[in-house]
């Protein structure tokens, strides 16, 4: 795609990607296979469209109008939202009246299925911010005059929360109705439905991503600073992830609790929900846009490919493959010997997704034997080593499956000591098979 891309796509029922762009004047279309499936004309578009039961979709542009289009690509209608364009993305209540803001005229309009406007709230200044809807039917907005609104369905305020910055954040709303926003002043904070404060945390620098929150209650959100936070719902911080650069993507949870979170750095990361890294995807100069989730668990993300001001950016389709890792092998075979003499060791481990399993062994004498043939989960295989000296060695095997998946490590311990004929030897050797712990001297003598 020519242009930047800072929204992130919307997903319909069949799985069709709608996304606009800055620079290809319109809103694309895109098959699950990653195809093109139309265009509308919409101007450049810089928010998330939204998309209705009916399989209308809504997105703003640059020319400050919200456009619906029908499903085959085609303009439904468009409606004027005020002076400047439109960034937010729109938000669709129960009764398909959408919710749509402007920056230029800090204007949050009600406009109904048909295109008209129901009714228009001002702020004092731009609204960036994408409303948000709770089960009572209010909207909550941010604008850059620092505050959070509070709007009732009618279009009458309810209540203003002041922060000390700019609002930029698209509030979410928990379970229990708490509204969750961040500000330009480095706080997330944490409102009720009425309108006071619970908690404000720090999150060290700006954040205007939305937050996301966990069927736990946990919050996750991302900062300029770098930062991905796990919070608990009372505000106290669980864990940060350190990306390198500073965090503009809104976090994205899957049905497994996994979070996916894009950074400026150039990375797509995945974290567990304890907050370490399950792996990260590097994908051209950094992500403004948020990861997507579809129903089969694929994510969706676009990066910034170029530098301004030739902007160039990668709509990516990333496969999840969840796999759990073979279980460390067991190791059976002699566990004393003579140095020089061929030893068999039957090596097995078992695999819960039922994938084939290759091996590494490591012999602990500073030889290795590489990753082996794959063989079905479960069945052993026997592989054969011997010792040129005396001494203690711990074999180490590692288990991998098809997926590249690895297990712990299973270990045995062996020694290989010189086994004398003199009978005086024969019975230093006896004490020291009876007494492992005893006469130090002795077992170094026999590498025991």
């Amino acid at each position: 795609m020519e242009g930047m891309v800072p929204s992130s796509p919307a997903i319909d029922i069949n799985g069709t990607l709608y996304v606009g762009s800055d620079g290809e004047n319109c809103l694309f279309a895109i098959y699950p296979n990653g195809t093109e499936k139309w265009r509308a004309p919409t101007g450049n578009a810089y928010s998330s469209p939204a998309i209705a039961s009916d399989g209308t979709i809504y997105v703003g542009s640059d020319s400050g109008r919200l456009y619906a289009i029908y499903p085959n690509g085609t303009i439904k209608w468009s409606t004027p939202l005020g002076a400047g364009w439109s960034y937010s993305s729109p938000a669709i209540d129960n009764s398909g009246t959408i919710y749509a803001a402007s920056v230029g005229s800090s204007r949050l309009c009600a406009v109904s299925p048909n295109g008209t406007i129901k009714w228009s709230f001002y702020a004092t200044d731009w609204i960036y911010s994408s409303p948000a809807i709770d089960e009572n039917g209010i909207i909550y907005v941010g604008s850059h005059d620092q505050f959070l609104y509070a709007v009732n369905p009618n279009g009458t305020l309810k209540w203003k929360f002041k922060t000390s910055g700019e609002v930029k954040s698209s509030p979410s709303i928990g379970d229990d109705g708490t509204i969750y926003v961040c500000s330009w002043d480095n706080y997330l904070y944490a409102i009720s439905p009425n309108g006071t404060l619970k908690w404000g945390f720090n999150t060290g620098n700006y954040a205007e991503t939305s937050p996301a929150i966990a069927s736990d209650g946990t919050i996750y959100i991302g900062s300029y600073n770098g930062k991905i936070f796990g919070l608990s719902p009372n505000g106290s911080e669980k864990w940060y992830f350190q990306t390198g650069d500073s965090v503009l993507s809104s976090p994205a949870i899957d049905k497994n609790g996994i979070i996916y979170c894009g950074s400026m750095d150039g990375y797509l990361y995945s974290l567990n929900p304890n907050g370490t890294l399950r792996w990260k995807f590097s994908a051209g100069r950094g992500f403004e846009s948020s990861p997507v989730i579809d129903k089969d668990g694929r994510v969706y993300i676009i990066s910034e490919l170029h530098p301004p001001p030739n902007f160039h950016s990668i709509f990516y389709c990333l496969e999840i493959i969840t796999d759990i890792p073979p279980v460390a092998p067991t190791i059976t075979g002699p566990a004393k010997g003579n140095t020089n003499q061929m030893y068999n060791y039957t090596i097995s481990s078992s695999d819960s997704d039922n994938d084939n399993i290759s091996y590494y062994i490591d012999w602990g004498d500073g030889t290795t034997t590489d990753w082996t043939t794959p063989t079905p989960s479960g069945q052993p295989i026997v592989q054969s080593h011997a010792w040129e000296k005396r001494g203690r060695y711990d074999i180490k095997v590692k288990a991998r499956d098809e997926h590249l998946m690895e297990s712990d490590w299973g270990t045995l311990h062996v020694r290989m000591p010189y086994i004398p004929q003199h009978p005086f030897l024969l019975f230093l050797h006896w004490l020291c098979d009876h007494f492992p712990n005893a006469f130090p001297l002795i077992h170094d003598l026999f590498g025991s």
